[in-house]
């Protein structure tokens, strides 16, 4: 596996030295696009049909000079070859589930998913792993007629083959412990040419019943002879080295077959693939019941219950505080979206690991596109919120603080995904994520202003965890927007009552005071005189030091906090490495 792995480009391990050339000439850099790897693991997207992966597969690596009619006309024939007809049209499911096509067609598939792209040649990792016997035959046996009737170039690793399996094969490449070559040749018709040559070393005759490779593996690991040696001095080694001393002077005319087209690293420009990818990624979220249904009924319980928690607040001193906690209660809501979000991010991951190793598409397509469709879909289970919670709330019905709190609260959504997917993306797991998320969101829901008012947290705080935090610029926004020119009104229990001078009304006592005081007096004609502390719901808010004139400038603030994710994500997309070999 490591030599295939260092063959095909695929390791990112270790240090690589010497030279690889592919009919005497360098690798170019589409190499990796115009060869196919079908790894051990079979990943694979489990929302999308067969015909559907196969099709997604070709279009990425087959140049833009093919048309889309072509495309697809390989893509059955494909199909047919590895006889998956019957089930082209199904859904390739998660095996973990037990849902899906069965293990033998997702190994067929894992195969279908490189042939499709026309490669030069086809690295395959234990094509047989996972798989009963009997299908671990018809595989090699569909491999060895796309050798012999299509003309594709194989290479792939074997584990512990049958006489069935190893027979199917032309040449041998063995090695023991250490990278040493034991033999590197032809196999011959019922490894008649690979027998003899152990046998002629000093190899004990191979039983007429035995299986070879087993019977290889016996003399290679239990005789005392030095079989890289062996090698070393044998006259197939020195025929081996002659036909690539041939192949190297094929150099100057392979490499003038390498166009500019099949020269580059990506068969397609980011657009293409950006548009391919969040096509795919829309399909599988839109058929993703069970990740977008919870999503959504999470959001609509949480809206009820907070909503008839807070059922028609009034405009009364009391109902002030409890409007604050109603938009603090949706805030923390809206932040929960980052535990849903990060399973979906770890899932699409796993699938960027393998289809980038074959260059399908860059770490900027896969950034751009997984945040663009989740949002979409996140930005609807906003809009059910929203539209359960501010109207039975009873919330300001002015059709300007409707529409910005709409919008405000779409952009919390917004960032509390992109900051789930921020913490994901350096993340190598998502039990790690789940573990640094309360290290993230508790200082934000702890320096909101809600819970401790500006003027008792400590200045050093203030400009870290208070002017620095983006759900207090949410917290402002949302409450100005609700409170401002809000006319309050005291219930009895909440006036401050007190009785004027004799001779004197509430109006002579205190009319001047309360002129550039906040609040209002009632009664000011009479000498029993009450209180309320506010008249307007600008006075309260400005009590917590958030005022109506912020309002716009705090959503461009939560905008830019909003960007800073995203710029995250995409710096983790192309810095941390998905495939490590």
């Amino acid at each position: 596996t490591t030599l295939l792995d260092a063959l095909s480009q695929r390791k990112t391990i270790g240090k690589l030295e010497g030279e690889m050339l592919m009919n005497g000439a360098p690798q170019p850099a589409s190499f990796r696009r115009i060869t196919g790897y079908a790894e051990q693991q079979d990943v694979h997207a489990p929302l999308v049909t067969v015909r559907e992966l196969l099709r997604f597969s070709a279009r990425l690596r087959q140049p833009g000079s093919v048309s889309t009619a072509e495309t697809e006309k390989d893509v059955e024939r494909v199909i047919r070859l590895l006889e998956l007809t019957d089930i082209a049209d199904c859904l390739v499911g998660d095996p973990e589930s037990a849902d899906g096509i069965s293990l033998f067609a997702r190994k067929l598939l894992t195969i279908g998913s490189e042939l499709v792209a026309k490669p030069k040649v086809c690295f395959l990792d234990e094509p047989t792993s996972s798989v009963d016997s009997s299908s671990a035959v018809k595989i090699v046996q569909i491999l060895r007629r796309l050798a012999s009737v299509e003309g594709q170039t194989i290479l792939c690793t074997i584990h512990q083959p049958s006489s069935a399996i190893f027979n199917e094969f032309d040449r041998l490449l063995l090695l023991v412990r250490g990278g040493h070559v034991v033999y590197h040749g032809d196999i011959g018709d019922d490894a008649h040419t690979l027998i003899n040559y152990f046998e002629r070393n000093g190899a004990p005759k191979c039983p007429p019943t035995a299986n070879p490779a087993e019977y290889i593996l016996d003399v290679v690991g239990g005789t005392s002879i030095d079989w890289p040696q062996v090698w070393s001095e044998s006259k197939e080694r020195q025929d081996v080295i002659t036909e690539i001393d041939r192949i190297n002077t094929l150099k100057s005319e392979a490499e003038s077959d390498v166009t500019d087209v099949s020269s580059r690293e990506y068969a397609h420009d980011v657009p293409f693939q950006i548009q391919h990818l969040i096509s795919r990624m829309y399909l599988m979220q839109w058929r993703n019941l069970q990740y977008n249904g919870t999503r959504v009924a999470l959001q609509a319980f949480a809206a009820l219950l907070i909503s008839f928690t807070f059922y028609r607040v009034s405009n009364s001193v009391t109902d002030l505080q409890n409007q604050v906690f109603a938009v603090l209660q949706s805030l923390l809501v809206s932040i929960l979206v980052i535990n849903t979000t990060q399973p979906e991010y770890f899932r699409q991951r796993e699938l960027y690991a393998r289809e980038s190793s074959t260059n399908q598409y860059g770490w900027l397509s896969f950034g751009v596109s997984v945040v663009l469709v989740e949002w979409i879909f996140m930005a609807v289970a906003s809009t059910v919120y929203f539209a359960i919670f501010y109207w039975v709330a009873g919330l300001n019905a002015d059709g300007n603080r409707v529409g910005f709190f709409y919008i405000t609260y779409v952009m919390l959504g917004l960032f509390a995904m992109t900051l789930g997917q921020a913490i994901a993306a350096f993340s190598p797991n998502d039990l790690i994520a789940s573990m640094l998320n309360p290290v993230f969101v508790t200082p934000l829901a702890v320096g909101s202003g809600a819970f401790i008012p500006y003027s008792k947290i400590p200045l050093l705080l203030q400009k870290v965890i208070y002017n620095a935090n983006p759900l207090r610029y949410f917290m402002e926004a949302l409450v100005v927007n609700q409170l401002h020119d809000v006319q309050i009104r005291c219930r009895p229990k909440e006036f401050y009552q007190f009785t004027s001078p004799a001779g004197m009304s509430c109006g002579d006592y205190a009319g001047d005071w309360i002129q550039s005081a906040p609040g209002y007096i009632d009664g000011l004609d009479g000498s029993s005189c009450r209180y309320c502390p506010y008249s307007v719901g600008d006075e309260y808010t400005s009590t917590l030091n958030w005022f109506f004139v912020h309002r716009w400038r705090n959503f461009c603030i939560v905008l830019g906090f909003v960007m800073f994710n995203v710029f995250l994500v995409l710096f983790m997309c192309r810095f941390y490495k998905v495939n490590k070999r």
